[in-house]
This record gives structure tokens, C-alpha cells and sequence, in this order.
């Protein structure tokens, strides 16, 4: 087998070869352009992902291989573009296979690869993207907003400038692409090429945007590159690729744009990267940077939480000391959320496997934000803590019984899980929970189609019930997989890996809401399911006020999965119909278990009867928590409800009273009994009440 170099050196000579860039024309067109005829649906994103496929690492490693060759456009023998097609294919999959190897090198079964620069290295090229072009573009204007005069003074055009002209460039290449194929259909097979639907012209981009000449010469002297004038030190795949900075590219006196996504990640990364250059506005453009993640951070949060749950900028004060700062906190109901952020990224050493490298950087962006989660985690829980504003203001905040730790960057990070898992040194105890971390734009997604708390919730406390089960290199795979299927993982895996296709569904809605395109806005799941039902409503309840339903309510009815919703659902349904009843059923998995009353009797007298009976099952069952409902018959809405928490602690009174009370009975194992042709009036109530049958489902 050769080596890695070996193999990365021919594909350089072939990428230099006269034409070439017709084939990466054809690349491009064949696995970054998707046609449809009536709506964007997760399917055409899901059979564009074969595993032929380049991704976009590949296609721009090709790219960055023009540097330094001819620049020619001469458009080859179609024989000898197949040719060229067929050995940057073989050549690609030969390198990904030597990266493999020196990944596994000196593995031992029992041990994980994961942890060498090698293998981070190979991880990292070829992970998922993580963010989408839009939001490149749409978070640019925000993360620069600061900076606007700067640009001015400096480069000559203004980030509101830049996505004028990358929406242009949109609307120009797709109308190009369109009129170039059926020009295809008139014209000699022999000449077919995709080539010319990539070239931009500065004049079509100045008529269609409305922008000045000077404005869009000065954006193309930041993001174009001749390629042969260029300098190469691109030596390896993973070594820096000026062509990723500068992706539009200047050949034979043209200029073309192959991959639009990589323009749009250029303008949101690269203006950090001149700022840096400038010493005198280095300190301003990097306070700038710190702010706009957590401002960011803090709209995402409000957008699902609402304000009166979102706090920015807190400081934690133990008397005159300061112990922790929260970047953005959420108090809803009974649970915290606390997020760190950070505005580090995985710099060019770490791509290229130095592992010293690549543990910095992780500490600075990850490690970091999550030792100031447990931090902050143990200044909430202490009673003399006093949480300010950035004013100096005291911010009443509710002790939480449960706080979820979150880290946020604001950069792609590749890879960014399986490094979590390798390196995160994770300190969780009782009431804090094992990290979630993302980087904005999975943050910016998980509020756009998730605007329920509860159900945010349930993904976070999911997600951290499987903490360390899932390998993924992209979270909204994780996410699409708990919109589909609540992410419940089978007790016989102890590992999981889950596949890209699982977030095609979510790609699909997201262009649909931010680009306009037809289709579904919502992934079919968990979002859809249960509307209108009883179930759903008490999840809506929630939402609206966890004051008045708790939030463990809805986290336990969202743990039960579609069946055990369902048989709920027709549990209430019968008891209503008879105008009065109660059951009890336990809550398996949280040490817990749910109390029904049914009734119209004045809140006075049922609250207390709910809590009575509450109290004593809970006691019964040794539960660390109980919960209760009731519900009025003639709507089945929930009236109010009831929340139990405390440790289980011997009691001589309700030993007596619960000695001979019976065991809970499942769900389905109470619609299976209630549906007997005769019980006898003083037998049990099959509800699991404990009461005769006559005075409790059989009354009347």
C-alpha cells in the first residue's frame, strides 16, 4: 500500500493537468447540486448522499490542487475527462484509506483509536458540515456587526455587502446551471461540460445586486485567488488550503466559484483572521467576537424559553466574592440550564494531527466552558449564593433541582463529539447532568424546530442519559434522531453509531423555513404526533406555565414513548366517560409514578384527596417523587396539578396505612382488565386504585 504522500502528490499532478477544472465541474454538479419538481423533501437530500459521493473537504482538496498549475480551461477529450474523473475518485478513496490505516496503527481491541492525532485528523476531514451556507451568511451580519467601520476603512465593503452579493451569486448560478442544461440538449456530446455554469462575472454580480463596481471588485480581491500565481504550500489534504479562504478561483482569465458553501464559510470566518492582522484593532475585534456568541447564544435560548426564563451576563456572589459567571442561564420550573461560551476553533495545527495541538484547543473551547458549568452548577445550589445582572442588579433566581451544563463555540468544530468523548474530563454528580456540547449553528436549529421547552428538555436529558453511547460527527443526527424516534436506544447496545441520512429530515425543513423552497417545515416525529391529544395538551400546559404543571410532568410523559401516550390516552378517556374515577401508574425509569383524579368536586376538596392519595403511593412504592393530575370529565382538560418531591423516609402512619395496599399495575395491563366482560362490584377497581370496584370505576 503506498503512502498517504505518495497518493496526495499524483492527485496534485492530476488536478494540475490541462482542463481539469472541467472535472471538478462535473464533482460539483453531481454531488452538491440537488434538482426537484415539486417540494424539498429529507428523501432527495437522503439518495444524494451515496457513498460515491465527494464531500465538500474532498472536492476543495482538488481545488486547492489547482494552485501553482496552468490555470488552463481547455476543455480535454471527453475521454480523457472520464479518465480524470475515474483517478481523482480512485486517488481520493486511496488517501482516505491510508488516513484509516495510520489511525489504527498499534490499535488494540480493547482499546479506543480515537484518542491519537491520527485518528482526530481523519475525523475531523472527513466529518459532517455542521452548519448550513444561510447561516454562515445570515450569522456574518450579526458577528461583525460591531466592526462595520473597520470594514469600511479596510477591505472596502460592509458583511450586509457581502450576503448581497453571495444571494446574487445564488440566483446567477442557479439560472446559469438551468439555461446551461438545456443548452446541453442542442449541443454535440462531444464538448458537454458543466464548466461554464460555475464562471462568475463581476458585471452580472453589479447589475443583479445593485452594488457599486468598486464594491464588488473590492469583495473579489478579498475571496478570489489566482491560481497560477498563487504560491502552493499545499502539501498534505489536511494542511491549510488558501482556496478555502479565497475559494473564488481565477482561471485563464476567468473567475469561477465551484462550491457556494465555502464562500459562504470564507466571509463568516475569514474578517476574524484580518482583524487579527491588525494590531491595533486586535483587542476590540476580539471582545466583539466573545459578545456576539453569547448574544447569540441568548436570543436561541429566548426564542424557546421566553424572556421571563432567560438571563445574560450573571454573577454569582457569595458574600463580597465573586464564585462564577454564567454567559446565559434558563430557569424553567424546577431544571437550570447553564451556558458557557466560548469563540475558539480547531486551528490549522490540530487538522493536521498534533495532538498536543488538538488537546489545547480543546481545553480552550470545551473543557474550559464545562469546568465553568460545574462551577457555576455548585454557586446556584448553595443558599447563600446572590445571582447580578451585568447592572449590578440582584436576579431572583429559583433553586434548581436539576441543572443541565451546555457549551457553546462559535465556529464549525469538527468532529466536535467523538473529541468530546475523548477528552472531556466530566465531573457529574446527583442534580447535574452530563454535558451537551454544540457549537451555534446546531444551537440556532434546536430552537427553529424545537419551540416547546419541554421538549428541548427532553433532548438534553435524553442526550444525557446515553452520554457516552452515541458516536456521531454530527449532532443534528443525534437530533434527528430523537424528532423521529425519541431517542431511545435498546438496552442490549452499548454503543450506537448513527449515520448522517438521520438528519436529512432536519436539512430539508431548514432550507425550506430559511431559503423558501416548498416542503414540509417540520420533521414528521415527535413534533407532529400527539397534537390535540391529552397528552399533548398537559406538554402544552407545561410549556405555557411550569409553575402550574411541573416540568418533570412533561418529561415523563415524553419518556413513554408513542404506545404508552396512546394507552393514556384511553385510560382518560374511559374513566371521563364514567364521570368519575382515579388511577395510579408507575413511572418505571425516574422513580416516580403519575396519579390521575377524575372529578368535578371543588378544588378545596379534590386537591387535597390528590395529594393524600399521592403521598401514599409514593410512600408505598419507595419513590423519590411523586406526581398527580386532575382532570375535569366533560373536557378531559387537566384542572390543576400536584408535585411530591422529597427522599423516601420510614413513617409508622403511612406504613400502617399503605401495608396492604397493591402493587401499581402497567398501563396497558389496566386497559387489558377494564376490558373484562364482568367485574364483581366488590372486587378491586382494575384502575389500580385500591378501591372496591363499586365505589370507584363501577360507582353508579
Amino acid at each position: 500500500m503506498r503512502t498517504e504522500k505518495e497518493c496526495f502528490q499524483e492527485l496534485i499532478e492530476l488536478c494540475r493537468s490541462p482542463g481539469f477544472a472541467h472535472a471538478i465541474a462535473a464533482f460539483c454538479f453531481r454531488d452538491n447540486w440537488i434538482s426537484f419538481k415539486d417540494q424539498m423533501t429529507g428523501k432527495l437530500l437522503a439518495d444524494k448522499r451515496t457513498p460515491q459521493r465527494l464531500i465538500r473537504t474532498e472536492i476543495a482538496s482538488m481545488i486547492g490542487g489547482l494552485l501553482g498549475g496552468s490555470g488552463s480551461i481547455e476543455l480535454p477529450d471527453q475521454r480523457v475527462t472520464a479518465e480524470y474523473l475515474e483517478r481523482a475518485e480512485r486517488l481520493l478513496e486511496e488517501i482516505h484509506q491510508c488516513m484509516i490505516k495510520d489511525a489504527f496503527t498499534g490499535w488494540e481491541a480493547d482499546s479506543s483509536p480515537l484518542p491519537t492525532g491520527e485518528a482526530i485528523r481523519e475525523a475531523a476531514f472527513y466529518a459532517t458540515e455542521s452548519a448550513y451556507a444561510f447561516q454562515y451568511t445570515e450569522f456574518a451580519e450579526v458577528r461583525y456587526q460591531q466592526d462595520k467601520q473597520w470594514f469600511a476603512d479596510t477591505v472596502g465593503f460592509t458583511l450586509s455587502d457581502a450576503k448581497i452579493i453571495v444571494d446574487a451569486i445564488v440566483g446567477i448560478q442557479s439560472k446559469k446551471a438551468m439555461h446551461h442544461l438545456e443548452g446541453l440538449r442542442d449541443t454535440d456530446p462531444k464538448i458537454w461540460t458543466m464548466l461554464p455554469a460555475f464562471e462568475l462575472k463581476q458585471g452580472e454580480i453589479i447589475s443583479v445586486s445593485g452594488l457599486s463596481e468598486k464594491t464588488v471588485a473590492a469583495f473579489f480581491d478579498a475571496f478570489a485567488c489566482d491560481v497560477s500565481s498563487e504560491s502552493s504550500s499545499f502539501k498534505s489534504i489536511t494542511d491549510f488550503n488558501i482556496t478555502s479562504a479565497r475559494p473564488i478561483v481565477f482561471l485563464d482569465g476567468r473567475y469561477f466559484l465551484f462550491q457556494y458553501v465555502s464562500l459562504a464559510e470564507s466571509i463568516y470566518e475569514s474578517p476574524a483572521h484580518w482583524m487579527y492582522q491588525d494590531a491595533a484593532y486586535r483587542a476590540t475585534a476580539s471582545a466583539n467576537k466573545g459578545r456576539f456568541t453569547e448574544a447569540m447564544t441568548f436570543q436561541f435560548l429566548k426564542k424557546v424559553f421566553g424572556d421571563e426564563h432567560v438571563f445574560k451576563n450573571l454573577d454569582l456572589f457569595d458574600g463580597p466574592r465573586k464564585v462564577g459567571e454564567i454567559d446565559v442561564y434558563v430557569s424553567f420550573g424546577e431544571i437550570g440550564i447553564v451556558l458557557q461560551c466560548k469563540s475558539q476553533k480547531l486551528t490549522a495545527a490540530s487538522r493536521s494531527g498534533n495532538l498536543a495541538r488538538i488537546q489545547k484547543d480543546f481545553q480552550l473551547a470545551i473543557q474550559e466552558a464545562y469546568d465553568q458549568c460545574r462551577a457555576c452548577f455548585t454557586g446556584l445550589k448553595a443558599a447563600s449564593i446572590v445571582a447580578k445582572d451585568a447592572a449590578g442588579n440582584v436576579v431572583e433566581l429559583k433553586k434548581p433541582e436539576r441543572v443541565f451544563p451546555v457549551t457553546v463555540i462559535s465556529d464549525h468544530y469538527p468532529a466536535l463529539s467523538i473529541q468530546v468523548q475523548q477528552f472531556l474530563k466530566v465531573n457529574s454528580s446527583e442534580c447535574f447532568e452530563k454535558p451537551l456540547c454544540v457549537d451555534l449553528f446546531t444551537l440556532d436549529v434546536l430552537s427553529e424546530l424545537v419551540p416547546s421547552p419541554i421538549r428541548v428538555l427532553a433532548y438534553l436529558e435524553r442526550r444525557a442519559l446515553y452520554y457516552g453511547r452515541i458516536m456521531t460527527t454530527n449532532e443534528l443526527s443525534v437530533l434527528g434522531f430523537f424528532l423521529k424516534s425519541n431517542l431511545w436506544l435498546e438496552t442490549e447496545n452499548d454503543y450506537i453509531n448513527l449515520d448522517d441520512s438521520l438528519a436529512t429530515d432536519i436539512d430539508a425543513a431548514m432550507i425550506v423555513r430559511r431559503e423558501g423552497l416548498p416542503g414540509k417545515d417540520t420533521p414528521e416525529g415527535l413534533l407532529t404526533r400527539f397534537k390535540g391529544t391529552f397528552v399533548g395538551r398537559v406538554i402544552d400546559d407545561v410549556d405555557r406555565n411550569p409553575s402550574a404543571l411541573c416540568v418533570e410532568l412533561g418529561l415523563s410523559f415524553l419518556e413513554l414513548g408513542e404506545d404508552g401516550i396512546n394507552q393514556i390516552e384511553e385510560l382518560v378517556s374511559r374513566i371521563a366517560a364514567k364521570g368519575r374515577g382515579d388511577v395510579t401508574l408507575p413511572m418505571e425509569n425516574r422513580s416516580s409514578g403519575l396519579t390521575i383524579h377524575c372529578n368535578s368536586d371543588p378544588q378545596f376538596l379534590a386537591e387535597p384527596s390528590l395529594r393524600q392519595h399521592m403521598v401514599r403511593r409514593k410512600y408505598s412504592q419507595r419513590a423519590e417523587k411523586w406526581l398527580g393530575l386532575n382532570v375535569d370529565p366533560s373536557t378531559e382538560l387537566v384542572r390543576f396539578g400536584a408535585y411530591v418531591r422529597q427522599k423516601h423516609v420510614f413513617d409508622f402512619e403511612l406504613e400502617a396505612l399503605t401495608a396492604s395496599a397493591p402493587p401499581l399495575v402497567k398501563t396497558e395491563d389496566v386497559l387489558r382488565r377494564t376490558e373484562r366482560q364482568k367485574i364483581g362490584r366488590n372486587e378491586k377497581c382494575p384502575c389500580g386504585s385500591s378501591k372496591k370496584y363499586k365505589h370507584c370505576c363501577g360507582k353508579g
